[in-house]
This record gives structure tokens, C-alpha cells and sequence, in this order.
């Protein structure tokens, strides 16, 4: 075999090994986001829930705010549709902004 013929079979194997490295790095690197982005996202939720809860007085009525009622300010969304965006400084910037006696 001379070189040209092993270079002109490594070489595609190696690009091959490598996008294969790469791929599965990129996979496994997806699902750690995925499982970071979920648990900030309770923790979000609950950061959220903790803020609601003084003038909704209960945990119940807290998380039935967050999930029906729409924010006019925030596009009519609802609290729990901000968060699964990644919006949840809004939210609670406009709750801070109702706590100071501002309007919603």
C-alpha cells in the first residue's frame, strides 16, 4: 500500500471519527442544557410563586395566577409562558414594578 492509498482511506475515516466526536459531544452536551435549563426553570418558577404569594394569600391561589392570568404589560402572556421563554427577569421586574405601586 503507499501512502497516497493510506492517506486516501485514513483521511475519510478521521473525518468520520471526528464529526462522530463531535456529534455525540454536541448530544450530550444538549441534554446537560436541557436538564439545567428544567430545574432553573423550577427554580425560576418557584423564585416567581415565592413573589405572587404574599398578596395572593396561598401557595394555590399564587400558582393559579401564575398559570391563567395574562400580563397585559408583558404581551398577554401568562406568567408560567414567560418563563418556559426565558422571560422571567419581566415577570419579575413587573412584579417588583406592582409592589411599588405601580399599575398593571
Amino acid at each position: 500500500m503507499t501512502t497516497s492509498n493510506a492517506v486516501a482511506i485514513l483521511l475519510p475515516l478521521g473525518i468520520l471519527f471526528t464529526a462522530l466526536l463531535l456529534f455525540g459531544g454536541g448530544l450530550a452536551w444538549a441534554r446537560y442544557r436541557d436538564r439545567q435549563e428544567c430545574h432553573n426553570r423550577e427554580q425560576q418558577t418557584q423564585t416567581v410563586l415565592e413573589q405572587i404569594e404574599p398578596w395572593a394569600g396561598s401557595r394555590a391561589a399564587s400558582w393559579a395566577w401564575y398559570q391563567t392570568y395574562p400580563i397585559s404589560a408583558l404581551g398577554g402572556l401568562t406568567a408560567e409562558q414567560l418563563v418556559s421563554q426565558g422571560r422571567t427577569c419581566e415577570v419579575l421586574a413587573y412584579l417588583e414594578h406592582i409592589r411599588e405601586g405601580g399599575y398593571s
